[in-house]
């Protein structure tokens, strides 16, 4: 009986909400031409932000939203509030996997490379990372942590081995997956985590990792707070004025993110809401 009322519910539920309107504005950005006079979401501090504020002229500018994170951005842009994200490429699969409601365009914004940071001064260290990030390539972790998050095709996590040497304290900003990211159960975890153990276990050091703002990463390792910085730093030209860069450990391309005009199935949202999926 219990379950003759919850689905004469869900079917009438159905009916009602399949007359409802939505608020939300639909896709207008088809290209990156289509930019000129948007709203875009971007996280501060990153490149992105850099060249939303570069793009068109006078009469095509963009108006960029600054965001802390990358999923108040694609908050605010499944809610209709913004109309595009301007940001790399894994992390917009990641969120595009997860939702229906987001595409990508197919579109390139931009090339750029991902680097490690380390102080202007600390140019022993520079080289020690740089030394541990060849030996991961020619030893094959390099590949077998990409195929892990990016492909999914294996398991392969780095283990910390024990040391007696000094930390190493390495400055993340947890909100950018698949490159750093939190995990109930492994806490903070990507890519750039694995690169961290890998490069403390070759110095012989334990690893702390820092989380704290992707804006205040740089002026942390500069003035000693932190002695490397991995989170899929771009290398800039700008910033190579202040800091080093590492060797570079993986390829990315800026994309444009926009709604997809497609939504979860009606039907199944609230079945699963009812019925607990």
């Amino acid at each position: 009986m219990r379950r003759l009322w919850v689905l004469s519910a869900l079917f009438a539920f159905i009916a009602f909400t399949g007359c409802t309107k939505t608020d939300i504005p639909k896709n207008e950005v088809f290209s990156i031409n289509d930019l000129s006079n948007k709203k875009v979401g971007v996280i501060k501090g990153t490149t992105a932000e850099i060249y939303a504020a570069d793009y068109g002229t006078d009469s095509t500018r963009l108006q960029a939203e600054k965001f802390e994170t990358l999923a108040q951005a694609v908050d605010a842009l499944l809610e209709g509030k913004i109309d595009a994200v301007l940001t790399d490429d894994a992390p917009a699969k990641v969120f595009a996997r997860k939702n229906p409601s987001l595409r990508i365009l197919n579109e390139t914004f931009k090339e750029e490379s991902y680097a490690g940071i380390v102080a202007k001064e600390n140019m022993g260290l520079l080289d020690s990372v740089n030394i541990a990030l060849i030996q991961m390539r020619a030893m094959g972790v390099y590949d077998s942590i990409f195929d892990n998050y990016i492909g999914g095709q294996t398991k392969y996590h780095v283990s910390q081995d024990s040391a007696v040497g000094p930390v190493l304290r390495v400055a993340t900003n947890a909100e950018f997956p698949p490159f750093e990211f939190r995990c109930k159960k492994r806490g903070i975890v990507g890519i750039d985590i694995e690169i961290a153990r890998y490069v403390a276990n070759y110095l012989g050091r334990n690893l702390e990792i820092i989380d704290m703002d992707f804006d205040d990463i740089i002026d942390s390792v500069r003035a000693g707070g932190a002695d490397l910085g991995l989170a899929a730093f771009s290398v800039t030209e700008e910033r190579s004025q202040i800091i080093n860069f590492t060797d570079h450990y993986a390829t990315s391309k800026i994309v444009v993110m926009v709604r997809s005009g497609e939504e979860e199935s009606t039907f199944q949202r609230i079945k699963d809401s009812l019925l607990g999926g």
